[in-house]
């Protein structure tokens, strides 16, 4: 349906008359109160531009109605008003496009913003031109003389007409995913609510409002008319999720989470979903709280990881089809290829996703001290031993993911536990006695040869097959270089906001440098060789010379490997020096760039004779 707003008489009856002609039903209202009385059936509002601020609110597709200066021009010629001092009076925005019509007119026209409209400046004999649906306008009752009502032409109103037609289809599709998630929104049994980037409510439910205390329409109102210090507002500025809050609102415990929506790495919006709690509820909120608070979660999706070579692609989608099950995981890939990453991905892309996701590093731990982190102790069961005792990572990690990495360094005594919980599915701390039941995903990750690991008698052969259910083998940097342009502007942008830099050109030569190296610390070293360089940077550009000078072993010559250069350490560290000398002006700003003080430039360049 295509209904018609405030439109006078004469062209809805034009209107009309079209639209049925064309088969498409038609409607008039001349209220707000009708119109939202409708709101609910798909339709297109047609209406003067003047109105379209007082629907504007009722999110439904609008088209509005304006005059051309053609439109005017014909009424001049018509009533032979051109030496009769034609005055047009339009609203401030149509004012806008007209004026930008006129700049193109050998004989320009007057026009007016009827905001600021003053009779007493106007000329003698002023003939007035006003469009047909402003005839409340002031000036109507002020001059009944030499007062003209344009019409809009049959080109004008048709081309609202199509453009009104040809938004039907795609009001329909709207209006039915609208109501669809209005429905949802309405089913469930917490409160929700949504805020936009300017913190206007787009939408909320019932439950919302009987735990807010709102009353009547809230949906395009400003949340702070309700709550004038939303926290809502801080997710729209740091774009950052908050689990688990808890407040009293109106004599309610109430549990709140608010997410950012995000798109294209920008905050659009936010939600928040909250409900009243019970006790039980509150003590398991305020772990989950505590989980979220000591960094128990995943942060990185599968779509953040970068890259579009064939082998990180064919490793993301690998990793999407392992999320959507349960079994273990073994990722195996070179030191610095984003096994954590992918961990991370797979979790959040899983049933585990709202679990917590925790991870240790096997080999950052002695043997003692790996045990007790992962599987908890009982009070005294140690010298030392926490009063208490102390949950493991294993329970902590209940109902979600153990990332579990350099899987490939843990000892055999503890090879042997970690066995004993994949097959029971519970855990026993050190010094206890009780079995405690655990519901946890296990993604292991190395760096090493494990089958070799087995032949050396260094790694359990039953262990090996538990953990190798699924096996993703991530690709080295040295094997993706056409990501590296993708990966060099990422990472430039985070240190640019990291260290509040400003590098906004990079040259595709130092580019093609970046590509010609082997990388044997794949993007764990690109990352760190890009943050020392854009730290290091005095102006805004990046040039292929600055990847050889901060990093030594980028040198064009050097394509796959550092023994291939013919230079010597000596030959190689003077250069460096000259090259900081004939770039910074003071022996001072050379030797911070060199990392070095100045007494140890003032003896090198004494050495080398610079």
């Amino acid at each position: 349906m295509i209904a018609l707003y405030k439109v006078d008489k004469v062209l809805e009856e034009f209107i009309t008359h079209i639209l049925k002609e064309s088969g498409i039903q038609s409607s008039s209202f001349h209220s707000r109160k009708t119109v939202m009385d409708h709101v609910m059936n798909p339709f297109v509002l047609l209406t003067p531009s003047i109105y379209v601020n007082e629907v504007h609110s009722f999110s439904i597709p609008i088209v509005p109605l304006s005059l051309h200066l053609s439109d005017f021009e014909k009424t001049i010629n018509v009533h032979g008003l051109i030496n009769k001092n034609p005055l047009i009076i339009v609203s401030d925005e149509d004012k806008k496009w007209l004026d930008a019509e006129n700049t193109n007119q050998k004989n320009k026209l007057e026009i007016w913003s009827r905001e600021q409209v003053n009779l007493a400046n106007a000329k003698t004999n002023t003939s007035f031109l006003v469009p047909s649906w402003e005839s409340h306008l002031p000036i109507a009752q002020q001059t009944k003389e030499n007062l003209y009502y344009v019409q809009p032409s049959m080109d004008t109103v048709f081309s609202s007409i199509r453009q009104a037609i040809n938004l039907l289809g795609v009001t329909r599709e709207m209006f039915k995913e609208k109501y669809q998630v209005q429905a949802i929104a309405d089913s469930a049994h917490d409160g929700l609510i949504a805020v936009d980037r300017q913190g206007k409510i787009t939408l909320t439910n019932e439950n919302a409002k009987k735990y807010l205390g709102l009353e009547g329409e809230v949906v395009g109102k400003y949340i702070t008319e309700f709550i004038p210090h939303s926290d809502m507002l801080r997710v729209l500025q740091t774009g950052r999720k908050e689990i688990g809050d808890v407040a009293k609102i109106l004599d309610r415990q109430i549990i709140i989470n608010r997410f950012p929506v995000i798109l294209n790495h920008t905050v659009v919006g936010a939600v928040s979903n909250f409900k009243e709690i019970t006790d039980l509820q509150r003590l398991e909120m305020k772990l989950r709280k505590k989980l979220h608070d000591n960094g128990l979660e995943a942060k990185y999706r599968l779509e953040d990881i970068i890259g579009e070579e064939k082998e990180i692609r064919e490793a993301k989608e690998q990793a999407k089809i392992f999320s959507k099950t349960d079994a273990t995981v073994l990722i195996t890939g070179e030191s610095g290829t984003g096994k954590e990453l992918f961990a991370q991905g797979i979790h959040l892309e899983s049933s585990r996703a709202i679990g917590p996701f925790v991870a240790v590093n096997c080999a950052a731990f002695p043997e003692s001290l790996l045990e007790s982190e992962l599987f908890g102790y009982e009070e005294g069961s140690f010298s030392g031993a926490r009063k208490g005792g102390k949950q493991g990572l294993f329970e902590l990690a209940h109902g979600g993911t153990l990332f579990l990495d350099e899987i490939g360094e843990m000892p055999l005594q503890i090879q042997a536990h970690l066995l004993r919980v994949l097959q029971e599915r519970s855990v026993r701390r050190i010094g206890g006695q009780r079995t405690i039941p655990v519901n946890v995903r296990i993604i292991a990750a190395t760096n090493s040869n494990i089958e070799e690991g087995i032949t050396k008698k260094e790694f359990r052969t039953d262990l090996y097959y538990r953990l190798n259910v699924l096996s993703l083998e991530l690709p080295a940097l040295r094997n993706r270089l056409g990501d590296i342009p993708l990966l060099t502007g990422h990472f430039i942008e985070q240190f640019n906001e990291m260290h509040r830099k400003q590098i906004v050109k990079v040259e595709e030569d130092f580019i093609s440098v970046l590509q010609h190296y082997h990388w044997p610390g794949n993007i764990r070293e690109l990352r760190n060789v890009l943050e020392r360089i854009v730290l290091l940077q005095k102006g805004t550009e990046i040039l292929a010379e600055d990847a050889s000078f901060f990093y030594p072993k980028l040198r064009k010559n050097n394509t796959r490997t550092i023994e291939s250069s013919a230079i010597t350490i000596k030959e190689s560290e003077k250069e460096l020096i000259q090259g900081a000398l004939q770039k910074y002006e003071s022996k001072a700003e050379a030797a911070n760039a060199l990392g070095i003080d100045r007494s140890t430039l003032w003896r090198k360049m004494k050495e080398y004779r610079l």
